[in-house]
């Protein structure tokens, strides 16, 4: 009925989670500390608040009441050809699988499916139900693979110092050369003034002008 959980568990029973979506596949696991890793594509501590909130769209209440479809009918909701599935074990061994399907005709929710035996629907299955649910499921579903890894800092940009260790080591000054002594013989000294015998400076000879 509409309002009711999808799925009914604790967040902190799941031990195991895999999300299939568009070709690819990523898996997760609790290590002996309780913390989530991924095993799959990589090997990489998972962001806690990813995966939480996965798990509690899995939890969160249907949109509307079920539907009952056939295999006949499994084209008009999406479930030919479906867009995501999520696959998680309990602590106590239990297994649950949930496949996403096309968007229900408001836009703002998609068809679900809960532990089907199998995906397509076989032309001889029986009446299967199909749950609505919120667009959030997809939203989880499909986060891009580096948001569900924790955020590492980036590694710092080197540095011309570190490139070229020797850059960073200061030229040694050259000693200051000695200054030569100057030679007080290499004073330049003025010319004398030719002086008479009495010690008065000579008065040039007036020439005479041509006759």
């Amino acid at each position: 009925a509409a309002g009711e959980p999808l799925l009914d568990f604790a967040e902190t029973d799941v031990v195991t989670l895999e999300v299939r979506r568009d070709g690819e596949t990523l898996a997760f696991e609790k290590d002996d500390a309780g913390n989530w890793q991924m095993t799959r594509p990589d090997q990489d501590p998972v962001e806690p608040g990813a995966i939480a909130f996965l798990l509690d769209q899995l939890s969160t209440a249907t949109s509307q009441p079920p539907v009952t479809i056939t295999p006949d009918q499994q084209a008009d909701f999406g479930f030919d050809a479906p867009v995501g599935q999520v696959d998680l074990e309990l602590a106590d061994g239990t297994t649950h699988t949930v496949v996403l399907g096309g968007s229900a005709f408001s836009g703002s929710d998609l068809y679900v499916l809960v532990d089907p035996a199998e995906v397509p629907l076989p032309e001889d299955a029986r009446e299967t139900t199909v749950y609505v649910m919120p667009q959030n499921l997809a939203n989880g579903v499909n986060r891009p693979l580096e948001e569900w890894k924790i955020a590492q800092d980036p590694a710092p940009e080197p540095t011309e110092e570190s490139l070229d260790p020797e850059a960073a080591e200061p030229e040694a000054a050259a000693p200051d050369e000695e200054a030569e002594p100057r030679d007080s013989t290499d004073t330049d000294t003025a010319p004398e003034t030719p002086e008479d015998a009495d010690g008065e400076a000579a008065e040039p000879e007036a020439t005479e002008s041509a006759q």
